[in-house]
């Protein structure tokens, strides 16, 4: 044989061998990958609140149409997917100016949240809000919100929600909207 010839069996012999000498042995473990971080949440938010009642509604409403300084949270538990459990607590509270009374709203619903571990995180929701004024009175609403949580690479980030009620409250018909803003946690 001729050394051409050795050259050239040695030459395709190392190349029908280079892909099984290429592949991982795990000596070096698995490629680095970015923490997925988990999808339960809480929302720490301020913000305020445009409310209305029936132009014939009484004591104790005295002004038809007013605003309020919203506070409190939510809290979204994973249940899956992009479905979240939401609990949460706001107080709607009123100037005594106005003459109206401040609101506590316990509120429990589904939440959609779209794009898992995105920077910019959309969701939706839909719930049940019991309302409880201070005046004494007692009711309940339909709850429909919206929002954005923006993050970095971290678990912290910037929530805000658009939220609209709409229920009785004492036997009037009371409707609200609310923007709200603050940090969210993931954990």
């Amino acid at each position: 044989m001729t050394t051409a010839l050795k050259a050239l069996l040695l030459m395709v012999g190392l190349a029908a061998a280079s892909p099984a000498l290429a592949q991982s042995r795990g000596y070096y473990g698995s490629p680095q990958r970015y923490r997925a971080y988990p999808e339960n949440a809480l929302r720490l938010e301020v913000g305020g609140a445009s409310l209305g009642v029936e132009d014939s509604a009484p004591a104790p409403f005295y002004n038809v149409r007013w605003g309020a300084f919203v506070f409190g949270g939510d809290f979204d538990l994973n249940l899956g997917g992009p479905v979240n459990l939401t609990l949460g607590a706001h107080e709607v509270a009123s100037s005594s100016f106005s003459g109206n009374p401040s609101i506590f709203e316990p509120a429990a619903g589904l939440t959609f949240k779209f794009g898992r571990n995105a920077q910019v995180q959309p969701r939706f929701g839909a719930g049940l809000a019991l309302l409880f004024a201070s005046s004494g009175d007692d009711g309940a609403a339909l709850r429909l919100d919206g929002g954005l949580s923006l993050y970095g690479y971290a678990p912290i980030g910037l929530a805000m929600d658009l939220v609209f009620e709409v229920g009785q409250l004492g036997g009037i018909t009371i409707t609200q909207a609310q923007f709200l803003i603050g940090p969210e946690f993931r954990f």
